[in-house]
């Protein structure tokens, strides 16, 4: 038995791998992996150092286990069963068993890890600030435990909005006995409730095979989790095929041409393609949007590191997207030699890349002096 868990987490992980590897390249690693890392270690350096007199004291301690209790959620328990389980599997009953305990302990011991660590990035708000001991923190990480085995246990059993109402009543009920019911009376209420969630789902959803398709549905839906979300960021992966048209994406019938230069051909087609094809419009926006935004919100010392990364990675994305162009069959129609192409090149670069991050660094160095 445990080597079907074992070949289904080690199935999983290889897809996750595949996918993280198709997403973050050498050049995305070591320009945007790692300087994020970098700068934000120093930022929450920076932070710690300034939190008695950054814009954090004006927020309640309400206000943040309130927000907590909403933004923390186990995605499901997974259970590593598949369709065909039902057919095989399901016949032994203590194999089955053994495949969902496994998936329960997991999933917990997972949601723990990430919810401590993430309560301990936040502690030096709540001790510096709200004055919160230990004790109480850990109180409080058993309370966001409980409840949110608690909401996983009800998007089983109720509808959307029936899970709506416990989980506000949930979040409130967390909220008072951690403000105003001691420490000690609040963790054993909890730990009770923890244990009777456990006993409750080890009953009707263990030895149970009544969810049996609603629990594959909801694994299969957190094994392709990463995946989803990739096709949510960036629609056009989700199909490589070229999209059927009446005109050409690469060159329109009757269109007016953008250099007046003749021997600009090259560019006046890379352009095109660029500014037609949806993938490459939004993706040059996103990419250059989302650093610029980057640079508004880290602070000075930081700015023009953040430009000097964006100007790589921005650089590394055209060349990447020029060289995707060029590979069109249409190319072999046109006699170009390899001087053409490596000058047309460095224009695209330089209005694609330079012009506006020149104009970045003209505004950065304004801000800056002024």
């Amino acid at each position: 038995m445990t080597n079907i868990v074992q070949q289904r987490r080690k199935l999983e992980r290889s897809h996750n791998f595949k996918l993280l590897a198709s997403v973050i390249d050498w050049t995305v690693a070591l320009y945007v992996v790692v300087p994020t890392l970098v700068i934000g270690f120093f930022l929450y350096k920076d932070f710690l150092l300034t939190i008695s007199t950054s814009w954090v004291v004006h927020i309640p301690l309400a206000f943040l286990i309130v927000l907590l209790f909403f933004i923390t959620r186990i995605e499901t328990i997974r259970t590593y069963l598949q369709r065909a389980d039902r057919l095989f599997l399901i016949q032994n009953r203590k194999q089955m068993i053994r495949l969902k305990r496994a998936g329960l302990y997991r999933s917990l011991s997972k949601h723990l890890i990430l919810l401590g660590s993430g309560l301990a990035l936040l502690a030096p708000i709540f001790i510096i600030v709200h004055h919160v001991t230990v004790l109480e923190l850990l109180s409080l990480l058993l309370l966001l435990f409980t409840t949110n085995f608690v909401k996983v246990l009800l998007q089983l059993k109720l509808r959307k909005w029936q899970q709506l109402v416990c989980n506000i009543f949930m979040c409130i009920l967390g909220t008072v006995c951690f403000l105003y019911v001691p420490v000690i009376i609040t963790s054993l209420i909890y730990l009770i409730l923890l244990v009777y969630c456990t006993s409750y789902y080890d009953k009707h959803f263990i030895y149970n095979t009544k969810y049996f398709d609603q629990q594959v549905e909801l694994d299969q839906a957190a094994f392709y989790k990463w995946q989803s979300l990739l096709f949510q960021i960036a629609p056009e992966l989700r199909s490589q095929l070229v999209p059927t048209l009446k005109k050409p994406r690469l060159l329109w019938k009757n269109s007016k041409r953008m250099f007046r230069r003749s021997d600009y051909f090259i560019e006046e087609l890379i352009c095109k393609t660029m500014l037609r094809q949806k993938q490459y419009r939004l993706g040059y926006l996103r990419f250059l949007l989302s650093g610029i935004g980057l640079i508004i919100i880290v602070p000075a010392w930081a700015k023009m590191i953040m430009l000097g990364i964006l100007y790589f990675t921005l650089r590394s994305m055209m060349q990447s997207v020029i060289q995707q162009i060029l590979e069109h069959k249409i190319w072999s129609i046109f006699q170009v030699s390899n001087e053409q192409i490596h000058a047309a090149s460095r224009r695209l670069l330089k209005g694609f890349v330079d012009l506006p991050l020149l104009i970045v660094l003209i505004i950065l160095i304004i801000i800056l002096v002024l």
